[in-house]
């Protein structure tokens, strides 16, 4: 169950009595599994929003949570799905 403060964005689940280290506030969305292909064969990545409290960015992280990840402002990730969409993926 989150602890929504005044300042979490609309999508954070974070229990920030238990999850925030020292006076730091992070703000977390819930986790998406998403079913992937890859060279090596099928995986599952995980999307996940992130941000510190006080700072602008919003962060995608898309990864399998041990060795591959890439990590994107939301304007970013916004911009490589319409790339996509511009060369016909969608």
């Amino acid at each position: 169950m989150s602890t929504q403060r005044p300042t979490c964005p609309r999508w954070c689940v974070a229990v920030h009595a238990s999850e925030d280290e020292s006076a730091i506030s992070r703000h977390r969305s819930a986790i998406v599994d998403v079913a992937a292909l890859q060279p090596a064969g099928a995986t599952t990545l995980m999307l996940e929003l992130h941000r510190t409290e006080g700072e602008l960015t919003t962060w995608v992280y898309i990864g399998d949570g041990e060795r591959q990840f890439l990590e994107l402002s939301v304007e970013s990730a916004l911009r490589v799905a319409a790339a996509l969409e511009s060369v016909g993926v969608a």
